[in-house]
């Protein structure tokens, strides 16, 4: 479940569904990117406003494109554009399908079927 967190689609990968791997992994990196392209930007919890404890715990979700691209220093401008916001969302989504996504790696090791 933490490889499949870490690098979208990995888990799927790993345990032989590489086409859903490879789909999830291509989907993940699309909001990712996308989001940044759009202005998005990572919401820090030091904000003010409770919402953006959950907003942070999302984005976080992206696993290793988060880590990247705060070291990298992308998505930390200031809200400059009108699409800033739906950037920041894709960025947010992104992160809450891979946290879906690595929860359902761990029913496929565990044989939970659906």
């Amino acid at each position: 479940m933490f490889i499949s967190w870490l690098v979208p689609g990995l888990g799927h990968y790993m345990q032989g569904r590489k086409k859903d791997g490879v789909i999830l992994f291509f989907s993940i990196m699309y909001f990712f990117v996308l989001g940044l392209l759009l202005g998005g930007r990572f919401v820090g919890t030091n904000e003010g406003s409770p919402l953006t404890i959950f907003l942070t715990f999302a984005q976080f979700g992206n696993g290793i494109l988060y880590f990247m691209g705060k070291f990298l220093g992308l998505g930390s401008q200031v809200k400059a554009t009108w699409t800033s916001d739906y950037g920041t969302f894709f960025l947010m989504g992104g992160g809450l399908i891979n946290y879906l996504a690595a929860v359902r790696a761990y029913e496929i090791s565990e044989g939970i079927k659906r």
